[in-house]
């Protein structure tokens, strides 16, 4: 069995693409004579013409269009090995940090995924207030910060605007409560001004039962039935129910998850966190 140099096929979808030995040689960092060479061993290892070339260009033949397909998936598959082979060696550490209300949905992912190719890449992770994320960023404490706003930041990558519903357990009715019970976070974090703002829009009282509280303990409150709350899509306990209609709770709107870099140039480290983030979000 011969085996062929995906340096062949690699020239052969070249010359293909470009139909060109000389550009393909150009753009490969080879001359026009070995690119020619190349083609000729590879169409001399597979018993085949490939392209058929005259003065004004190359074309495949019915085999050389038979063998693209094959020969672009064996480079794709070569690459992929040497990236993933490569990235194990990537050593470093990446600063990270996240804010309370996202660490449930993102962190799982990312460190499954960070484990499984860059096991000697370290990332230090710190969780807070998105206000005190977003100053450790500008400070050059944090590399990155994963932060949730109800405004665009003008600095921030934009990864994903998630819908914020009013949540409680399933026994709670609003309509029971003349004042309404909500877990409050603390001052300053975005989901308890948007819950805020909705209970004010309505005009409707309520008081506050939890205050200045983690998220642990928010969940806690709304799962005793205690509490109504606000939450962001995808981050609701299965055993709460979403409050969709109700005439004392307005809409609290949408989010904005975001991506924060320090102004200082990133570490080879903290750039390849920053890709595997954006990687988790498909429509950032």
């Amino acid at each position: 069995m011969t085996d062929i140099d995906t340096r062949l096929l690699r020239s052969f979808l070249t010359v293909a693409a470009e139909r060109s030995f000389s550009i393909a040689a150009e753009l490969l960092g080879c001359s026009q004579g070995t690119m020619s060479l190349r083609i000729r061993t590879l169409e001399e290892q597979v018993g085949m013409r490939l392209l058929e070339r005259n003065r004004a260009d190359v074309r495949l033949t019915d085999a050389g269009r038979d063998l693209l397909p094959g020969a672009q998936a064996m480079v794709d598959l070569h690459d992929r090995l040497i990236e993933r082979a490569g990235s194990k060696l990537i050593a470093g550490t990446a600063r990270l940090g996240v804010a309370e209300d996202c660490c449930s949905s993102l962190l799982p992912g990312l460190i499954r995924r960070m484990r499984g190719t860059y096991s000697a890449l370290e990332i230090e992770i710190r969780c807070g207030s998105s206000a005190v994320l977003r100053r450790d960023v500008g400070t050059g404490s944090l590399d990155l910060a994963v932060v949730m706003m109800l405004e665009d930041l003008p600095s921030a990558a934009k990864l994903s605007r998630p819908r914020l519903y009013w949540v409680a357990a399933p026994e709670f009715a609003v309509a029971d409560w003349p004042v309404v019970p909500i877990a409050g976070h603390p001052e300053g974090y975005p989901l308890r001004e948007a819950a805020v703002a909705a209970l004010e829009s309505r005009n409707t009282a309520f008081r506050e039962v939890l205050t200045g509280a983690d998220e642990q303990a928010i969940r806690c409150a709304v799962a005793c039935g205690a509490a109504v709350a606000v939450m962001a899509e995808g981050t609701i306990p299965a055993d709460m129910k979403v409050i969709s209609h109700s005439p004392a709770l307005a809409s609290p709107g949408r989010a904005v998850i975001q991506l924060l870099e320090t102004p200082e140039p990133l570490s080879e480290a903290a750039g390849i966190v920053k890709r595997e983030i954006a990687s988790l979000y498909p429509g950032a």
